[in-house]
């Protein structure tokens, strides 16, 4: 009976616990983030006319794709309950999505100066708050990768004379 009792608390221990708001709040919000610059991303890929985003799109993809593994599986191995976000809440604007060429671009342009500023405050945030130190260290690591993406895109606003308003 003993081992019993045992072996229940040793694989109750094993199965996927839930995680504290703020570590919820930062994997659901990361999560949304990159299924929609991944999504995103795809959309510039085909309906871009400047090559320059076309190039940044297929960047986003193949970054944003590159964090939402690294952050599953490290989810994966801290043994936290993923949070499963609405696939609505990360599928591109609707106005992206109906949109083309020089339209388009600028709208994606835009889109992205917003998206990656509110997904550093999102990493900014997380890197100081977080209390689980793998998933800080995520975060703190993602954070130049993200800056990055937002001087390159605000970059090619500027060579295209794209003022953001956000």
């Amino acid at each position: 009976m003993l081992l019993m009792a045992f072996l229940c608390q040793a694989s109750f221990a094993q199965s996927a616990a839930p995680a504290d708001s703020v570590t919820t709040n930062f994997i659901t919000n990361a999560t949304i983030a990159n299924m929609k610059e991944i999504a995103t991303g795809k959309l510039a890929e085909k309906k871009a006319k400047d090559p320059s985003v076309k190039a940044y799109g297929a960047k986003m993809i193949e970054h944003h794709t590159m964090a939402t593994k690294q952050m599953a599986d490290l989810v994966k191995t801290k043994k936290i309950e993923m949070p499963k976000p609405p696939v609505a809440m990360a599928k591109p604007d609707s106005m992206l999505a109906n949109s083309s060429g020089a339209e388009f671009d600028r709208m994606y342009v835009t889109m992205m100066i917003a998206d990656h500023k509110k997904t550093i405050a999102l990493f900014e945030t997380a890197s100081t708050k977080l209390t689980d130190a793998d998933l800080k260290a995520f975060a703190v690591k993602t954070l130049p990768m993200l800056k990055q993406h937002l001087a390159e895109v605000q970059s090619i606003a500027t060579k295209m004379n794209i003022t953001a308003t956000e």
